[in-house]
């Protein structure tokens, strides 16, 4: 597994951060108590981008082949691990 930082208030690409090919399947596992939201997006958010789904502490979230970027967030800061599927 990977383990990726969220520094507070601040968008994570997740596939950059880990070097990982975009759309190669991934689970993103929370692993603070610390919500973190979640955007899909080749693009980085913004702020004012809404419908963000959440992973609550300590969830996990899968990400499929055709997720063109996955962005993390977390407003306290935080820490997720990924796990690279077959």
């Amino acid at each position: 597994m990977i383990r990726v930082k969220l520094p507070e208030r601040t968008f994570v690409n997740l596939y950059d951060a880990t070097g990982v090919s975009v759309g190669t399947k991934i689970k993103a596992i929370n692993i603070t108590p610390n919500d973190v939201q979640l955007y899909f997006s080749a693009a980085e958010p913004t702020i004012d981008d809404v419908n963000l789904p959440l992973m609550f502490g300590r969830g996990s979230a899968f990400f499929d082949v055709n997720d063109v970027g996955v962005w993390a967030r977390c407003v306290a800061g935080g820490a997720i691990n990924i796990e690279v599927l077959t």
